[in-house]
């Protein structure tokens, strides 16, 4: 049986996040020929990695991994990286990066940065959950081979596409959602501007269990989300098309425009195929 490792800053029983909700589908869809196992970054050191030479290391987040780790790591095992943002740079984004320095991002080639280079460029296989975003990744991050990208996008368990099947077709009210989080890149104020712009009926929710969000949405007119930076493939986006809202968005929604994400139904069905085809890889 095979051994996969999924390291990661945080998994989805410490935070539950866009990110952690994806990691934990694929984590929770191995097939049963492969064993998974989960470490934080915290928590690795080099004897960790040298016990697990012969298993396959999938590196998610890893904002708070060691600059020598990722050397250790690239020496020493076959690994992968499922690409969330963009973490060649300090900021995760190009847009706060250029809104807080000034200048358009030169993070990847500082020299206390360089081993990103080579973290990028040795992996054997980099999941990205956009095209636009894995384009922008092939310009800016040279050591990568555009053979060894896939777009992947975000990723649902069987359980949570059930749930939405379930609920889809809920009767909708007249009220637009609007969900407040505190990351700069969701675009809070955008929103309220439309909506006030627009005068329409709206509400605003924040910090909801992730199922009484999909219920809240799934009896909603329609979704508000309008960011301020790039937002690779937002989960809030696809779930409330599944859902059958209208999603009032803008270009910053990375994945906008992928074939799949046209309408209810090709989203839905596109879902359904992302956790088998990570692992089809590996197979």
């Amino acid at each position: 049986m095979k051994l996969t490792i999924f390291l990661a800053d945080a998994f989805a029983e410490d935070y539950v996040g866009g990110a952690e909700l994806t990691s934990e589908a694929i984590i929770n869809s191995s097939p049963i020929t492969h064993r998974t196992k989960k470490i934080r970054c915290r928590d690795l050191n080099k004897n960790i990695v040298d016990e697990n030479k012969d298993a396959h290391w999938v590196v998610l987040n890893f904002v708070t991994l060691p600059q020598d780790l990722k050397l250790h790591i690239i020496k020493n095992v076959d690994y992968s990286i499922v690409e969330y943002d963009y973490k060649f740079c300090n900021y995760r984004s190009l847009e706060l990066h250029r809104m807080t320095e000034g200048n358009e991002c030169d993070c990847i080639q500082r020299a206390e940065n360089k081993i990103n280079l080579a973290f990028y460029g040795y992996a054997k296989k980099i999941w990205f959950m956009s095209d636009v975003q894995k384009n922008i990744f092939l310009e800016k991050v040279k050591t990568i081979k555009e053979e060894n990208t896939e777009t992947l996008n975000s990723v649902f368990s069987d359980g949570d596409l059930k749930f939405i099947d379930s609920i889809k077709d809920n009767e909708k009210d007249k009220t637009y959602l609007i969900v407040k989080t505190s990351s700069w890149v969701k675009g809070f104020e955008n929103c309220l501007k439309y909506v006030k712009d627009k005068n329409l009926k709206h509400e605003v929710v924040s910090n909801l269990p992730y199922h009484e969000l999909l219920i809240k949405l799934s009896t909603s007119r329609g979704l508000i989300f309008l960011p301020d930076g790039a937002d690779t493939c937002p989960r809030l986006v696809m779930e409330a098309q599944m859902l059958g809202c209208k999603v009032i968005t803008n270009d910053n929604v990375q994945h906008k425009n992928e074939h799949w994400a046209k309408d209810a139904l090709s989203c839905r069905e596109h879902m359904n195929t992302r956790a088998s085809t990570f692992w089809s890889y590996y197979e």
